[in-house]
């Protein structure tokens, strides 16, 4: 390989420069996934819940904290003046984990519309997955996701 000659001061600060330019625009390492949220109310009316975010997501064992990784959680209104909420979830471990979610859907005062249903979500290794879920009522304009390990069938 032949080394780079420069001859002139001013095409090393060049030289320099372009370097420096390049590393800049580098992107940084990002944060683990589970640390990583997306909230999507790009379709959302007013009174759609404008701020989906972590609190819109609950794990309740707290054994799955590490082992799942929540990838995004969002709501848009539907064309219907439905909501339509999801959230990404991640497997972080080597073998496949059997979660049950759940959607409770919520009017403008904070009340619950429905009881909620768990759902069965199987995850292979590694395996991301979006679980996506739409209310039944055009009163929903929040919602609280919650996930559990599924419960072992006797």
């Amino acid at each position: 390989m032949r080394a780079l000659k420069i001859k002139k001061p001013a095409k090393w600060v060049v030289l320099y420069v372009f370097i420096l330019s390049g590393c800049a625009n580098a992107n940084p390492q990002s944060s683990p996934a589970q640390d990583a949220l997306y909230s999507d109310n790009g379709n959302a009316s007013k009174d759609a819940d404008a701020g989906s975010n972590f609190d819109n997501l609950d794990l309740v064992d707290a054994g799955l904290k590490g082992k799942v990784a929540v990838m995004r959680v969002g709501s848009q209104l539907a064309d219907n003046n439905l909501l339509s909420v999801f959230a990404g979830l991640k497997n972080r471990t080597e073998h496949r984990l059997d979660l049950e979610v759940e959607t409770i859907y919520k009017d403008k005062a904070g009340n619950a519309l429905n009881a909620g249903s768990w759902i069965l979500v199987s995850l292979k290794a590694h395996q991301d997955q979006e679980y996506r879920s739409t209310s039944i009522s055009s009163d929903a304009v929040d919602f609280l996701i919650r996930v559990r390990r599924a419960k072992k069938s006797k």
